[in-house]
């Protein structure tokens, strides 16, 4: 029987976390996905959202049939999108009850030959608390899992071409790595990152979700970068049924906080503008995707009609991008919902990241 994180002692507390990518544990599991693998759980070394050492949970994908090549075997570090607030709800649990859907986005690349590196995130998977939507740990935390990955397995290279992919909140955490990527993890050589639905403005979302079915999300934020900051300002704009409200809501999974909570945020607040705050405005301001410069090309995809992160906040991270100097191209997605275009957009990123990985091939040095 497969025991929840919170009942299972590899997920126990670390007394010293290390140095960032540095491996804590490790086990081989079994994963009920559609191409043989070897199947590894980690807890591995990383980077809070204050600077300290944190230790986060992962699972490490890599293909049994042998890589031809060319060059060494690619990496791909994966972020998954919001999986709620309870540490139970960690996608390498999920992954070995067979219930993580997304895996179905990226067997694709394994079916490649590639390896896949999956984190769990800041407080998923380990006690936490999970510190959703903060930029700097989910950053940190995608680029580390690729260091811990070459670490336990000793057959992947540590010169491998390394890409980053994800959707919604793990599109936002790509970004993230990428954006940290030149001063944080430049050990690691990153070829590009695609990232979709990116929720890169973090005050927009919840404002275009507030009052609607995933208000919810919106409760979410604050309860997470609360947890993220420790900054006692953040929580102080719940009224005390808010701040009860936000204890339930830490142990929920994602069906749990939209179902559990439909309200809008002024009812845990009691005002309209909780997000003038000044804790607040200036926080959201610095969580802002864009404000850094990636070095690896970038591929963006959105769909126009997403109902929860507007295309609005796509474009902006994309001009931003663009002013910035960096490599980017957009691509506009044939769905009429968020979750929708997170599978249908998959195939051309894949294609996208496929290309990166040819192109790091014909010019090694690049």
């Amino acid at each position: 029987m497969t025991i929840p994180p919170s009942e299972d002692p590899f997920y126990a507390p670390v007394a010293d976390p290390g140095r960032p990518g540095g491996v804590l544990r490790k086990r081989t599991v079994t994963l009920p996905v559609g191409v043989p693998v070897d199947a590894h759980q980690v807890v591995y070394g990383s980077t809070g959202a204050r600077g300290q050492a944190i230790a986060v949970s992962g699972t490490v994908l890599v293909p049994r049939a042998a890589w031809t090549g060319p060059g060494p075997r690619p990496i791909v570090s994966y972020g998954v999108g919001v999986h709620g607030l309870t540490r139970d709800a960690a996608p390498g649990h999920l992954m070995r009850l067979g219930e993580e859907a997304e895996v179905a986005l990226f067997e694709p690349l394994l079916a490649r030959g590639w390896a896949v590196a999956v984190t769990d995130g800041d407080g998923h998977g380990m006690p936490g608390p999970h510190t959703y939507g903060a930029g700097l740990p989910g950053g940190h935390a995608m680029l580390d899992v690729v260091r811990a990955a070459v670490r336990v397995r000793p057959d992947l290279d540590r010169a491998a071409p390394v890409l980053l992919w994800g959707y919604s909140e793990g599109g936002r955490n790509a970004a993230w790595a990428a954006e940290l990527h030149p001063g944080y993890a430049p050990d690691l050589d990153l070829r590009g990152v695609a990232a979709g639905g990116v929720p890169a403005d973090l005050r927009a979302v919840a404002e275009a979700i507030d009052g609607g079915p995933f208000s919810g999300l919106g409760l979410a934020v604050v309860v997470g970068l609360s947890h993220a900051y420790g900054d006692p300002a953040l929580e102080a704009v719940l009224t005390p049924d808010g701040r009860r409200a936000a204890a339930r809501a830490a142990g929920r999974d994602v069906v749990g906080l939209i179902v559990e909570h439909p309200e809008p945020l002024r009812h845990h607040t009691g005002r309209d503008n909780a997000w003038e705050d000044p804790a607040w405005r200036v926080l959201l301001d610095r969580e802002r995707n864009g404000r850094g410069r990636p070095r690896a090309p970038l591929y963006l995809y959105h769909a126009p009609a997403d109902e929860i992160v507007p295309v609005a906040v796509g474009r902006r991270l994309l001009a931003d991008y663009h002013a910035a100097g960096a490599d980017v191209v957009w691509a506009d997605v044939a769905a009429g919902d968020h979750l929708t275009a997170g599978f249908t957009g998959s195939r051309a990123a894949i294609d996208w990241l496929t290309a990166r990985v040819n192109t790091a091939v014909m010019s090694p040095a690049g």
